[in-house]
């Protein structure tokens, strides 16, 4: 693909957008005028099997229930076969349908200017559409980059009559959180994590560092964001964390995690619980009976209502942090809402 190739120009907000019908089976068509009185988003993206679209759609599918909440349909949308389609969608386990630009190759990507000419694909265009079948906003990313569910999310609300906060915390750190530091520490620092993401892996230890030198000067808080789609054991992982935590061993066992991060199965996070002394079995019923599946869904539904698209994630005080999270920046940030709070 060539990157380097100008984007095209996108059809912008306060157009009416087209009506098309697309296949999404062998025996099934899909009409945008299917779903005229609720809002759409159009997720026009490159091609299927690409590393960044499967991370792209494995996004928009773990939040699924966001898009829900707006009564959004979403629709994928890319110039792949039919059975590529299928293959991708089952690999990936997707809950919406991905239609087939196919034949003529990318003619309703073009009809929304989102068809890369040179490359004989689609942009990484996204498209949110009203009830009434009015773009209210569009988007076109790099191809290489993942454009996340902020954007989307922030405009549905728009569309709703909700009003969007940019990086902003929706859920403020409360008693159903796991937290460490006291409750008047001038400042809070908020992770959305995943207990197989390598970067959380890498955040684990800066985390650590910067509580150290703060002391009880920050209050830490955890919270679950696995990457189901991409990390096959981080669910299962937060479930044993949340059944520690019901023990009184949360902190032990979300350390133990990230300390044996590459050795998550099942019967390994049962020997962890034995090595923490918790109840072997209390934790196995729990892991077979998804006990904390829904609490963990809650946490995943706060994170993407704040722009959380991937992991780690850092607010502090409440905003997000949208810089690097070495030690000497992280630090730095904290260190600054510090002197803002004491300034007050």
């Amino acid at each position: 693909m060539n990157t380097s190739e100008k984007p095209t120009s996108v059809l912008p907000a306060g157009t009416p957008a087209p009506d098309f019908t697309l296949p999404a089976g062998p025996d099934k068509k899909v009409s945008l005028s299917d779903f005229r009185g609720q809002p759409v988003v159009l997720v026009f993206y490159p091609a299927d099997w690409s590393p960044v679209c499967g991370d792209q759609v494995a996004l928009y599918n773990e939040i699924l229930p966001e898009f829900q909440n707006f009564n959004a349909q979403i629709l994928g949308i890319s110039v792949d076969s039919l059975w590529s389609h299928k293959a991708f969608s089952e690999q990936k386990h997707l809950q919406f349908p991905l239609l087939a630009d196919f034949e003529p190759k990318g003619q309703i990507a073009r009809q929304y200017g989102a068809y890369r000419q040179n490359d004989g694909i689609t942009e990484r265009a996204l498209f949110v559409i009203d009830e009434q079948g009015t773009i209210r906003w569009s988007y076109v990313s790099h191809p290489a980059i993942n454009p996340g569910a902020d954007g989307i999310l922030a405009a549905l609300a728009e569309v709703s009559g909700q009003q969007a906060a940019e990086g902003q915390l929706i859920v403020p750190a409360n008693e159903h959180d796991y937290t460490q530091g006291p409750a008047t520490a001038p400042v809070t620092l908020v992770e959305y994590g995943d207990y197989e993401c390598p970067d959380c892996g890498d955040a684990y230890p800066v985390v650590k560092e910067v509580q150290k030198r703060l002391g009880d000067k920050v209050r830490f808080v955890y919270r679950n964001f696995p990457l189901t789609h991409q990390h096959p054991h981080a669910q299962h992982a937060a479930e044993v964390a949340e059944a520690a935590g019901d023990q009184g061993k949360f902190w032990e066992m979300h350390d133990l995690l990230y300390e044996q991060q590459h050795n998550l199965e099942d019967e390994q996070l049962l020997q962890y619980a034995d090595q923490l002394g918790l109840d072997r079995e209390k934790i196995r019923q729990a892991l077979e009976n998804h006990t904390y599946t829904a609490r963990i869904q809650e946490e995943v539904s706060s994170g993407s209502r704040s722009g959380v698209n991937g992991t780690p994630t850092f607010f502090i005080n409440g905003q997000r942090h949208d810089q690097a999270y070495d030690v000497d920046t992280l630090l730095a940030a904290l260190n600054k809402a510090i002197d803002v709070k004491n300034a007050r």
